[in-house]
């Protein structure tokens, strides 16, 4: 007899672009995708601009924080999704083109519709 492997899904989510709150982000995602949960990671306007290239790289170096380059290509390796909100885009003068490669731009309800069946949600 055979064990199902039951694979849980964790949203985080990220509404600030400050240090606390993107790292607090990256180290639960990074947590989660570690222990074998399906991770989507959505940034909402106001975490925007830390999905542009350059900008993780900016909170390198924190007293007592990990890198968190490590901690995104961490999650990325572990196969979790990075998600902006359309509206980040306009919101926060971002080009489309400046944003890391594996950010997919989705609407709110598609979001919805992605996390509908997670058995866990941080929001930093």
């Amino acid at each position: 007899m055979s064990e199902e492997l039951i694979i849980y899904k964790t949203v985080i989510m990220c509404n600030h672009s400050d240090a606390d709150s993107v790292m607090a982000a990256l180290i639960m995602g990074a947590a989660a995708a570690a222990t074998g949960d399906q991770v989507l990671m959505f940034f909402q306007p106001g975490g925007a601009k830390v999905l542009v290239k350059g900008e993780l790289e900016k909170f390198k170096d924190l007293p007592g924080m990990p890198d968190p380059m490590y901690l995104y290509d961490s999650i990325t390796t572990l196969e979790g999704r990075w998600i902006l909100c359309e509206l980040g885009i306009p919101n926060k003068g971002i080009n489309p083109d400046d944003l890391r490669e594996e950010v997919e731009v989705r609407m709110a309800s598609d979001f919805l519709f992605d996390a509908e069946d997670a058995t866990k949600y941080f929001s930093y």
